[in-house]
């Protein structure tokens, strides 16, 4: 197993228990409409074996890791806590997709451009 892969994982494995903000903040009104606007920009997205526009249409489950840490990143990429380089890598290499997919290129491609830098009345992780 390659250094980079055991680190990545070991991240994913660390992250995937936080509550992303979006789960912690209901009041996350701007993420929650920017996930919301994702399924009809961003049809049919899949990175690796997993299937975004079905976690987006269905809720996802607090249960899969892979769902959990997507989210989590989706909300640091939204609140700009993490650059698109950085989202683009910390996901394909949890979800073992390629970091140039269509998916992701499409995820930031959405992006509001004036989107705020912490949740409403949030905490950051």
């Amino acid at each position: 197993m390659s250094r980079r892969f055991a680190l990545a994982c070991a991240c994913a494995a660390l992250l995937a228990a936080c509550a992303p903000d979006s789960v912690r903040n209901i009041q996350a009104k701007g993420f929650n409409a920017y996930l919301d606007s994702l399924q009809t920009a961003c049809p049919n997205m899949v990175v690796g074996s997993s299937n975004i526009s079905d976690w987006l249409r269905t809720s996802g489950s607090r249960g899969d890791d892979n769902y959990v840490y997507w989210l989590d990143q989706t909300s640091r990429l939204y609140y700009q806590r993490i650059s698109p380089t950085q989202y683009r890598d910390s996901v394909s290499a949890a979800l073992g997709g390629k970091s140039d997919s269509r998916a992701l290129d499409c995820i930031v491609r959405n992006l509001p451009p004036d989107r705020p830098t912490r949740p409403p009345g949030g905490k950051l992780l």
